[in-house]
């Protein structure tokens, strides 16, 4: 019978114990802060098609369509089109839109290589010989909601 309560007391300290440690290790864990970026895109010529976005976390990969971290899509309304991404992790980013009037799913170029769809980028930077770089368009989500705007021209 002595041996039992030894045993016992034994299990309930033990059980303590790992308890105090599971707290301990769960604590020293950072958790990932996740926030929401809102688009808010407008300059649309009309309502038809689709507004095309991708959303880049990766200087190297901007402003490549098929490498973007997310591709979002919505349908625009008076001219306007407001996108949401949610539970991305705090850090810097860029975007690349457009706006896909005849819904083929890419932009659309002239015979001598110019688009034929308006387009714009986040910060509002403007193409030059060529798109902007990461670094222009970088804009960074460090709260729970981070709205930006974006002029299509």
């Amino acid at each position: 019978m002595y041996y039992l309560k030894i045993i016992s007391v034994w299990n309930l300290v033990l059980f303590f114990c790992l308890a105090l440690v599971q707290t301990v290790g769960d604590e020293a864990k950072p958790v990932a802060k996740l926030g929401t970026l809102v688009i808010e895109l407008d300059g649309l010529a009309n309502d038809k098609g689709e507004v095309l976005v991708g959303l880049y976390n990766d200087p190297k990969k901007f402003p490549n369509e098929n490498q973007a971290l997310q591709k979002l899509k919505c349908k625009p309304s008076k001219k306007k089109c407001v996108i949401k991404a949610m539970k991305l992790p705090y850090g810097e980013y860029g975007v690349a839109a457009m706006h896909d009037e005849n819904k083929s799913g890419n932009m659309d170029y002239t015979l001598i290589g110019l688009p034929k769809e308006i387009y714009g980028f986040s910060n509002n930077k403007r193409a030059v010989f060529g798109p902007p770089g990461f670094e222009a368009c970088r804009f960074v989500i460090d709260k729970p909601v981070v709205k930006i705007r974006i002029t299509l021209k």
